[in-house]
């Protein structure tokens, strides 16, 4: 099973509009403690294959949410819609080398707004149906 992690990692810092305010924050999963400048975090919330009576067929559809973090309401929303219009409808490969997702379409779910007292940060999450070939 191939993993579409890696290749979104480095298909979002491939954004010079994203890059420009992250630099390299893009984590998966949680922010680091302690992180105060603008992030983004991604993590697979579901996923799901394709199968038929042979078998998988190599096609996968996860659910995958693409937090924006930033110190202000309005900053947090720059940086979600950079990263919107990166992902949004998308189709072709991400990553490189071993990393190389063959992607059909990305298509978005659902979105939020939230302020998180812990971190003191404002955030806008989206959620994204990733289609792929993982095989």
């Amino acid at each position: 099973m191939k993993d579409i992690r890696p290749a979104l990692r480095e298909f979002l810092l491939g954004d010079s509009n994203i890059s420009a305010l992250v630099v390299a924050r893009v984590y998966p999963i949680v922010l680091p403690q302690g992180q105060k400048q603008a992030s983004v975090v991604y993590n697979r919330v579901s996923g799901g294959g394709d199968y038929n009576m042979q078998g998988s067929t190599g096609y996968a559809h996860p659910r995958i949410q693409i937090a924006a973090w930033a110190p202000t309401a309005d900053a947090a929303v720059v940086l979600a819609n950079r990263v919107k219009d990166r992902v949004d409808g998308y189709s072709g490969e991400m990553g490189t080398g071993a990393n190389i997702v063959r992607v059909q379409g990305v298509f978005q779910a659902d979105e939020r707004e939230l302020y998180d007292d812990a971190v003191q940060m404002f955030g806008v999450q989206r959620d994204w149906f990733v289609h792929y070939e993982e095989l």
